[in-house]
């Protein structure tokens, strides 16, 4: 977890670790042309990135990181990740503008 500032740098260390997925915060990084890069990278390594607005304190996050961390009595959990942004490529830079603080 960090700043979006330092996004590309965590995705880089995640892949170059075998992350077999990635859920990436928005905006995911500081401008549309690094998210670019990163997303190419992410194809290129076979792995799936998913783009959430999570926040730490949900019920569904809690339970699927026990679930996947093997705790004690979790259940697999299945998560359905959504989106209600309306974003084109030709508005997301106003995103990251919005967003530059992380």
């Amino acid at each position: 977890a960090g700043r979006t500032v330092g996004n590309p740098g965590f995705f880089r260390q995640a892949i170059k670790a075998g992350a077999t997925h990635i859920l990436l915060e928005k905006p995911g990084a500081p401008t549309v042309g690094e998210l670019q890069a990163m997303a190419a990278e992410a194809k290129a390594a076979k792995v799936p990135v998913y783009m959430g607005f999570i926040k730490n304190i949900s019920g569904y996050v809690e339970g699927a990181l026990a679930a996947a961390n093997g705790a004690a009595g979790a259940e697999a959990v299945e998560t359905k990740l959504v989106s209600r942004n309306d974003y084109t490529e030709a508005t997301l830079q106003e995103c990251f503008e919005r967003n530059a603080e992380g």
